[in-house]
This record gives structure tokens, sequence and C-alpha cells, in this order.
């Protein structure tokens, strides 16, 4: 388990990799939920005109008379069927790059093997059958429905909520206009933020899926696999105390946090173990705790917080205690800072 710094080179190629794919579909979820907010917002604006022509004294009209105006009930029908198309777009360009994406990561894999091995050693790396692949993307395919499918209704519930809330800011009828369309579109642009969360947990975890059976595959060269974090001033308390630790060949992860951006490195069996006649090179897997102590203090704030940096320089919190598993129903296990 020779790690280089052409493992690290090649472990952070697939992270850039992934990270490309995500970010690709992530920007057409935004440019889809732009296009279609021009369409919701015109509906909105023509509703909230009627119900603000019907204004008395300044002031709004009465929840029943809300619910029952013809332009709102149309306004919430196309709103729905908005986000119903976005949702169902969303969970098939979530999808689509997924399957390169495996492909992909498999032949770095390999790279990253034969980067800790003796560059004359011909390495046998045995391929994920496709059918496992296959099930990865089915598997993806059932979550993200899942988690899109309450969608319309979350964003509607949300959006009648303002119609009808009754805190509405000064009696202009065009102010109140404004200020309702504003907070519209905020609900609106919810429903993309959870795509975009969605939409970066699932590749990411279908990736881990496929580096998994990888794994699996070739567990008899393997001794295990490495957390690695990205180390810099945005990097979460969990994950940099996480950044070193070894696991099993079966044991899945990163279990990082939604958005995470942790790796996981697989590690090689000793020369020794492998029958390689060679003295094996050190190691230069990355030290965050090393790396955190050079740190200036303003950046290990940035990094823990005040609270939680008092109580692990005064001893009060260990590196190992920082780093806490959540249950997440539907979801896996991740881990989060521990509250400071």
């Amino acid at each position: 388990m020779a790690i280089s710094r052409r493992t690290l080179r090649h472990a952070r190629a697939i992270r850039v990799d992934i990270d490309a794919a995500v970010e690709a579909a992530v920007a057409d979820l935004v440019r889809a939920w732009g296009v279609a907010w021009d369409v919701v917002a015109d509906e909105w604006r023509a509703a909230v005109a009627e119900l603000t022509a019907s204004m008395r004294d300044g002031r709004w009209p009465s929840r029943a008379v809300i619910l029952r105006n013809a332009r709102v009930q149309a306004a919430m029908q196309v709103t729905a069927a908005k986000l119903e198309e976005l949702g169902q777009l969303a969970g098939v360009r979530i999808v689509q790059g997924v399957p390169d994406l495996l492909a992909s990561q498999e032949g770095k894999l390999l790279d990253v093997i034969r980067s800790q091995l003796p560059d004359s050693l011909e390495v046998d790396w045995a391929r994920v059958p496709d059918r496992e692949l296959d099930a990865i993307v089915r598997r993806t395919t059932r979550r993200v429905t899942s988690k899109l499918r309450p969608l319309p209704k979350s964003v509607t519930a949300g959006l009648k909520q303002e119609l009808v809330r009754g805190v509405v800011t000064g009696t202009n009828p065009n102010q109140v206009a404004s200020i309702l369309i504003k907070r519209f579109g905020t609900q609106f642009t919810g429903g993309l933020w959870r795509a975009r969360t969605i939409c970066r947990t699932e590749m990411l975890d279908a990736c881990r899926a496929g580096a998994l059976d990888s794994r699996k595959a070739n567990r008899g060269r393997l001794a295990g696999w490495r957390w690695l974090c990205s180390l810099s001033s945005r990097t979460c308390p969990s994950c940099l105390a996480m950044n070193g630790r070894t696991f099993d060949v079966d044991e899945p992860g990163p279990d990082d946090h939604p958005n995470g951006r942790c790796t996981s490195i697989p590690v090689t069996r000793s020369w020794a173990e492998l029958g390689i006649d060679a003295d094996e090179p050190e190691s230069v897997f990355p030290d965050a705790r090393s790396w955190f102590a050079q740190q200036t203090p303003a950046v290990q704030q940035q990094i823990m917080g005040p609270a939680r940096l008092q109580a692990l320089n005064s001893g009060q919190l260990s590196w190992d205690q920082i780093p806490v598993p959540r249950t997440n129903p539907g979801w896996r296990r991740s881990f989060h800072p521990r509250a400071a």
C-alpha cells in the first residue's frame, strides 16, 4: 500500500471527473428551472394583479376568496405542471450521465492501483460485470424518482401558504404584488435546491457503489481503502477528522454528508504480501491533522468554529470524537461534525 503522489493525482482525477459530470447536470437543472419560472411568474403576476385589484382600504382578500379565484387556480395548475415536468427532467438528467461516469471511474481506478506497485509489474484488474453496473443505474433511478416525486406538492403548498398568510407589507397594490412575486420565486427556487442536492448526492452515491463493486471484484489484491478529504478552508470538521482512516474492502464509503467532496482510495496489500521482492516506498498519504496545525488561527476557526476549536485546543474534544454518524431513513449513514 505505497500511496504515492501519482496515486493521489489519479484519485483526484476521478473526483474531478465526477465533479464535472455533477456540475454539468446541475447547470442543466438551473437553466430548466429558470425557463420554467419565466412561464410560472407570468401566471402569478396575472393572478396577483387580479387579487390586488379587489383590495379595499389596503385589506387583502379573505382566504376563501383567494382560493376560489380562477386566476389563482390556473396559476397553481401551471405551477404544478411545470414542477412535474422539471421533476421528470431532473430524474432523466441525473441518471443520464451515470453509466459513462461509472465506466470512466473504473478505468481510472486501475491507474490508482498501478501507481502503488512497481512500474514493471503487470496488473490484472478485474472489471465489474455490466449487469452489476446496470443494477447501480436502476437503483439510482428508483431513488431519484422517489425523492423528486413530492416536489410539486411541497412547492405549491408553500405558494398557497404565501397567498393566505396575510403578512403583506404596504398598502399599494403594486407593492403588494412585487412582494408576493418575490416570495413565490423563492418558493419555486426551493424546488431547484432540493433537486440540486438530490442530483449531487445520487450521482456521487452511484460512483461510491461502483467503486465498492470494483473493490470487491479485486479483493485479493487489496488491503482495503482509505478516506481522502479535500484539504481546504471549506472542508467540514467531520471530513477532516475522517481523513486517512482505513476501512475493509467490503465497507461502503466514504459516508460523507450530502454534497460532500471526499474520496475513497483503494489500497493494495503490502508488496511482501503480493510476493514482490523489492523495498516498498513510504506512503505519502496526506496527514490532515498536520495540515490543520499549519493553518493560521483564522483558517482553523473558519473550519472548526470558535467553540469546537477551543474544545479541541483545550483537550476537551479529540479528533476522533468530531465525526458523528447519523442514520437517515431511505438513504445511507453519513458522518457530521459533533455539535460544539
